[in-house]
């Protein structure tokens, strides 16, 4: 029988990673605080903050113990999930043809370079085999132009990793490969576009966009089978998994003050109820992204246990939002943007539900769309897999 306990190893990590993550708190936090970041604090902080993760060498890490690390970070609330290698160091990394791209992968190891990765475009989102992109050989380079949309980060990335059409002949899968672009090229432009939540998403425009041969990533013509091998490196849900753990324990300690008809919320059976609900919902979804973790280590089942992990686990976060508002009632309803301080008297956890209820919509969306997810798992229990 399969053991889906973390390693000695990890556990060791686990300890040192909580104890420096100890010094996070809330208070020293809401300083560096940037609402139009998805992580809510400024580019500045968070680079240095990712630089001495690197230093300690914790943003290249085995699978099992950076799961364990990506987990204590998204619990935290510290920014140290959307770092350049969780984003583009699978695709570096694994299709690194020269010194450059190891270069490159070293200072992303680092902690020295932010990253974005930049897929979907205005009419290709869900259905990537639409993408239109170009790269068209220039000499011994490349001519890049597109527009993509809905990238995480790009305002403050170094390098970009992008899949364009290089075969315009051959079949619509079989004509992509993927690049590694320095987003200070010359024809590179982002444009912020704000989410419902107040953080920003960005499109990237490569107008005549030249590179040289080594910003090719991986093999001619195959980008897809590439962008599918990094976009699976995502959803073991460990992080979300995190959020989870964070949100839940901050509703556990509103529900032990916050009074109710002459006690505490926490005395309500009925809240006792959902909130035993909610824990089971999250063990069965730690169990699961275990399980994942575990097909990834030993290459079991992988694209269907990575996609029930990442099912779950973000619709966990959205279940959790969602009782998180109605348990708490009007004070839940309060919005106010991650970091704020004790500057929301009125609302439940310093507005940090209602930001919660909106924000949680972006992991079902984000890493594949989960409706598209549950037809490649019946797809593959049924042997019949997408291609």
């Amino acid at each position: 029988m399969a053991d889906f306990r973390f390693s000695p190893e990890a556990e060791e990590l686990r300890a040192e990673v909580v104890a420096w993550l100890a010094g996070l708190n809330p208070e020293s936090l809401s300083a560096h605080a940037d609402p139009g970041d998805l992580t809510g604090l400024d580019e500045a902080f968070e680079r240095s903050l990712q630089a001495e993760a690197g230093e300690r060498g914790w943003l290249d890490l085995p699978v099992e113990q950076q799961a364990v690390f990506n987990f204590e970070a998204a619990r935290a609330d510290a920014p140290l999930i959307d770092t350049a290698m969780t984003l583009t160091g699978t695709a570096v990394g694994r299709f690194a043809t020269n010194d450059h791209h190891r270069r490159v992968l070293a200072d992303m190891a680092a902690g020295l370079v932010e990253g974005c990765t930049a897929y979907t475009e205005p009419d290709a989102g869900t259905d990537l085999a639409a993408l239109r992109g170009t790269a068209t050989p220039d000499g011994d380079g490349w001519v890049l132009d597109a527009t993509k949309t809905l990238v995480t980060g790009p305002h403050k990335a170094d390098w970009c990793v992008t899949i364009l059409r290089t075969e315009p002949e051959a079949a619509v899968r079989a004509g992509l490969s993927m690049f590694l672009v320095d987003m200070h090229t010359p024809g590179v432009r982002v444009r912020r576009q704000p989410t419902l939540n107040g953080w920003t998403l960005g499109e990237i425009t490569l107008d005549a966009v030249r590179v040289g041969p080594d910003a090719l990533l991986g093999g001619r013509g195959e980008g897809w089978r590439q962008m599918g091998a990094a976009l699976a490196a995502e959803r073991s849900g460990m992080f979300w998994l995190g959020f989870a753990r964070h949100v839940l324990d901050l509703l556990g300690r509103h529900l032990c003050t916050a009074e109710h008809d002459g006690g505490v919320l926490a005395d309500d059976p009925l809240v006792l109820d959902e909130l035993g609900r909610l824990e089971t919902a999250w063990a069965s979804a730690d169990l699961l992204s275990r399980r994942a973790l575990w097909a990834q280590t030993t290459d079991t089942d992988v694209a269907a246990a990575t996609a029930m992990a990442k099912i779950v686990t973000t619709e966990l976060l959205q279940d959790i939002a969602q009782a998180a508002t109605e348990i708490t009632g009007a004070p839940g309803l309060v919005w106010a943007p991650l970091f704020s301080g004790d500057d929301i008297p009125d609302g439940a956890a310093g507005g940090r539900f209602a930001w919660e209820y909106l924000e949680r919509i972006h992991g079902t969306i984000g890493a594949g769309v989960n409706e598209v997810h549950r037809d490649a798992i019946a797809g593959l229990l049924l042997g019949r897999p997408n291609r």
